[in-house]
């Protein structure tokens, strides 16, 4: 049985981000990209079967949509970047609530959903020193057409499911 989480992973900033990541995060060097945390913890492992029909409705009532990561925010503790709107992931976030209460965001520690991509956690040293190199190449902006269940495996993060974000919008 491992932990599973929902996100949206951003394969794309890893050029940008991954060596970062690798040093001052803790999923980076156990395999998982670049990503926006929708929904952490899930179901274990040997649970996930029976709402993956569930989480493909759920996915696909939701079109696809671009982001734009332009700048840099923080937790204590921890830099990430601020994806722009932030509207959709937390309009999927509240849409997996309603559907999976027993699994709120972070275990239900934090009251507001905050989408955001990790980059590095640390003191603030390291975080300065991170955010000062990251800066300059500010925005990047990608497409998110698609969500993932991810399990943490005795060798790392991996794909489990994805979910393509379907719903059109008309003309």
């Amino acid at each position: 049985m491992a932990q599973t989480a929902l996100v949206v992973l951003l394969p794309e900033l890893e050029t940008l981000l991954g060596s970062w990541r690798d040093q001052h995060t803790t999923d980076g060097p156990r395999g998982m990209p670049p990503h926006v945390t929708l929904i952490f913890p899930f179901a274990d492992s040997s649970g996930v079967e029976d709402k993956l029909e569930a989480l493909g409705r759920l996915f696909a009532s939701f079109g696809p949509f671009e982001v734009a990561l332009g700048e840099t925010a923080r937790f204590p503790g921890l830099l990430y970047l601020r994806p722009e709107p932030a509207e959709p992931l937390v309009a999927i976030t509240e849409g997996l609530v309603r559907a999976f209460p027993e699994f709120p965001p972070y275990g239900g520690e934090f009251d507001e959903i905050v989408p955001h991509v990790t980059v590095a956690l640390g003191g603030d040293d390291v975080l300065a020193a991170v955010e000062r190199e990251l800066q300059p190449q500010l925005p990047v902006k990608t497409r998110v057409e698609r969500a993932w269940l991810v399990e943490d495996s005795p060798t790392g993060w991996r794909r489990h499911s994805g979910f393509p974000l379907e719903r059109r919008t008309s003309v």
